[in-house]
């Protein structure tokens, strides 16, 4: 053990904060904030070690007891990343003389003694399972470095009981041994007020009511198909608009959503924390039907906002919904996301049940109960020590 003894004295918890992006944060950099804000709350009597590969913000001051520091390799390329979690992470763990390491995102520190503790978080496999749309090396990375990362780690974790099993399925480990620490909505996500679902309107659909998507632009998000439904609506005499709240996830993943592609589809692009509350709460329903998702935060967001869910049905997307989903359709029915699309508009009163149902379940996840289970967690991987 490092420098902390055990967990009956002040621990030496180091964190991976690589993927904490001012301005640009996707799923998992919101998972590792708002986990690590609660994990480090828990344990004001500890000290941790943030290390990240970016100037300093603001946003890494996490607490009165996190250090922070840099390693100067802008970890954003596979053949950078291995460097970064090689050598160079190894030495600042055992300068600091780390009790253990967090990484909420996958990768380990690779050049530390194997007794040392380590726990990842694997969100999900898409990459072995829908690999179209990721670039090469990419591809090569992911498939090739995550098993060594799986079996590398003290605790391994994922996100929704379908990872866990997925994670036993594919890399052949034994489920109960996979811990799984749940994604949640932010306490900002909550209904809005009439006069804000009207600013939202004006400021995205030019004063008209509109579904949602929220996602990164990528093959297994199923853009194109909800795009399709969404002509197919406008056919059956839909009258709402659909905003589009997302980047492309790599360059490759560009195409024709770079402007409004069509006559009511209109593209926000990323917005900031507080753009994206306004922009959900403001919508008439969020309508997110991918082919493949580790857990699916929109989901939950849209709930805790009041906003109803028409969901896809595969993957982790029924676990997560429950039945507080308007609908569950398969990502490939264009025709049956049409037809949800126009029950939903036509039946308000089946959309406020919907909503209901949606907000009682959002209280099932929290960023506390996550923070608190990984706090355990950790205790538990360094009395084992």
């Amino acid at each position: 053990m490092g420098g902390g003894g055990t967990f009956g004295d002040m621990a030496r918890i180091a964190l991976n904060g690589r993927l904490l992006v001012p301005g640009k944060m996707e799923g998992i950099g919101r998972f590792t904030l708002n986990t690590l804000k609660h994990l480090i709350k828990l344990r004001p009597e500890d000290n941790f070690l943030l290390v990240v590969d970016r100037a300093d913000n603001a946003l890494f001051h996490l607490g009165p007891n996190v250090e922070v520091v840099r390693i100067r390799i802008p970890a954003r390329r596979p053949w950078l990343m291995k460097l970064w979690f090689g050598r160079p992470l190894s030495r600042v763990l055992k300068r600091w003389k780390a009790d253990v390491f967090v990484s909420l995102e996958g990768p380990l520190a690779m050049n530390m003694p194997h007794d040392f503790p380590q726990l990842t978080v694997i969100h999900d496999l898409n990459f072995e399972h829908r690999p179209d749309g990721l670039p090469f090396f990419w591809r090569r990375y992911y498939q090739t470095e995550f098993p060594r990362f799986a079996q590398l780690a003290h605790v391994l974790g994922t996100v929704s009981d379908y990872s866990r099993q997925d994670l036993a399925r594919t890399y052949d480990l034994d489920p109960a041994q996979i811990e799984v620490f749940p994604n949640a909505a932010d306490v900002s996500f909550k209904p809005a007020t009439s006069r804000q679902r009207d600013d939202a309107r004006k400021s995205l659909s030019q004063g008209r009511p509109y579904f949602i998507f929220i996602g990164s632009i990528h093959p297994r998000k199923n853009l194109e198909g909800l795009i399709s439904a969404f002509h197919a609506y406008r056919e059956m005499g839909g009258t709402w608009d659909l905003v589009v709240v997302g980047v492309p996830m790599w360059k490759n993943n560009l195409s024709s959503m770079s402007s409004n592609v069509v006559a009511h589809v209109h593209y926000a692009g990323r917005l900031n924390d507080d753009a994206l509350i306004h922009a959900l709460a403001g919508a008439q329903g969020l309508v997110f039907v991918p082919w493949f998702e580790g857990f699916g935060i929109p989901v939950v967001e849209a709930m805790a906002s009041g906003v109803p869910v028409i969901s896809s049905n595969v993957t982790s997307l029924p676990e997560v919904c429950g039945d507080a989903a308007f609908a569950m359709v398969a990502p490939a029915h264009i025709e049956s996301i049409a037809r949800e699309m126009q029950r939903l508009e036509q039946h308000p009163e089946l959309a406020e049940a919907a909503s209901l149902r949606g907000l009682a379940r959002a209280k099932d996840f929290s960023w506390a109960f996550t923070g608190e289970k990984l706090s355990r967690v950790i205790a538990q991987m360094m009395e084992t020590q």
